[in-house]
């Protein structure tokens, strides 16, 4: 289960940005090219390079969640 507690402690290592439900931001950000598709993830993190890439699947898989990536080119 995904506690507050361990997403704030996340996203004290993290540069980039945390984007949540309710975010400003947070419905652009998970917006893809196929329109048929809509998912609403509880957490979209815009990383600002390599070590939030490696903090961010280590949290995902210590807090058993589901992970897709989506490449900015």
């Amino acid at each position: 289960m995904l506690t507050e507690a361990a997403v704030e402690a996340f996203k004290t290592g993290l540069r980039g940005k945390l984007l949540r439900p309710g975010d400003e931001g947070y419905d652009e950000a998970r917006k893809v090219f196929n329109a048929m598709i809509d998912r609403h993830p509880a957490l979209i993190i815009r990383c600002a390079g390599v070590a939030d890439v490696i903090h961010a699947v280590n949290f995902a898989r210590d807090s058993q969640l589901r992970v897709a990536v989506r490449g900015g080119g």
